[in-house]
């Protein structure tokens, strides 16, 4: 049996990390999780560039969930990469950050993010948050 296109998700705390990959366990989500510890590598695993330029072993993501606040390159600036990238439009970009910012979230919204979330830390509020995601962009 073939596993399902994965979920990129865009994240430089561990903590955060670990309370996602235990949530998405509790959330019982089909897709597999991988990380990139900021925008640069989001970027390079989209394009396929090094050190992701296999797609068996790094294929292109169903959906790509995208912290703001990132080194090197931020999320921000990973949606206006994404913007100019017709072949990745089909790609939706949910943002999960901890700004809260009403500039932040429009900024987001203009640049290309289907959909906005405020982090929490307790479980079970990110368990409901990853099925209410899965349901509404993977969910045929």
């Amino acid at each position: 049996m073939q596993e399902l296109a994965p979920i990129l998700v865009a994240e430089d705390d561990q903590t955060d990390i670990m309370i996602l990959q235990m949530a998405a366990r509790q959330a019982a989500l089909a897709h597999p999780l991988v990380f990139v510890s900021d925008g640069s590598q989001a970027i390079n695993y989209l394009g396929g560039e090094p050190p992701f330029t296999d797609r068996l072993r790094h294929p292109l993501p169903v959906l790509l969930i995208l912290d703001l606040k990132m080194p090197i390159m931020t999320g921000f600036d990973v949606l206006s990469w994404l913007s100019t990238r017709t072949e990745l439009k089909h790609l939706p970009a949910v943002v999960l950050t901890s700004s809260s910012s009403e500039s932040d979230i429009a900024k987001a919204r203009q640049l290309g993010a289907s959909d906005y979330h405020v982090k929490t830390h307790r479980i079970a509020d990110l368990v409901g948050l990853l099925q209410s995601i899965n349901k509404r962009w993977l969910s045929c």
